[in-house]
């Protein structure tokens, strides 16, 4: 079995981002600061956040962004093409994705040809 550099890390960025998730409703202060270890912690041990993860964080105060809780969620028609924007209710940054369904608007990391192996 292969041993995966900075599972610690991992799994602890996950507990962190749980936490943020699950508090970001009651307090966001809260969940910027559970926001702001994540980031610490895998710029320390040079480790990627996972797109999805990021997506849902905020850019500024580094808050979880949950629809109608701690964001608002809208999906507007720029120059004949979707994007959905996200609204933070903490700190007021709005963040921005194309959301067309005929182009393939994903991550290089989401794409099946992106997985060489799976380690468990």
């Amino acid at each position: 079995m292969k041993k995966v550099q900075g599972n610690d890390s991992f799994q602890r960025i996950n507990y962190l981002y749980q936490i943020s998730k699950y508090i970001s409703g009651k307090n966001s202060a809260l969940s910027s600061y559970y926001g702001n270890l994540i980031i610490s912690v895998a710029k320390k041990n040079v480790l990627k956040i996972h797109p999805d993860m990021k997506r849902q964080m905020c850019k500024k105060c580094k808050c979880i962004l949950i629809n109608n809780i701690s964001a608002k969620m809208r999906i507007k028609n720029k120059n004949k093409a979707k994007t959905i924007e996200w609204e933070c209710n903490t700190c007021g940054t709005r963040r921005t994705f194309p959301a067309s369904k005929n182009k393939d608007h994903r991550v290089w990391l989401e794409k099946p040809e992106s997985v060489v192996e799976v380690v468990q």
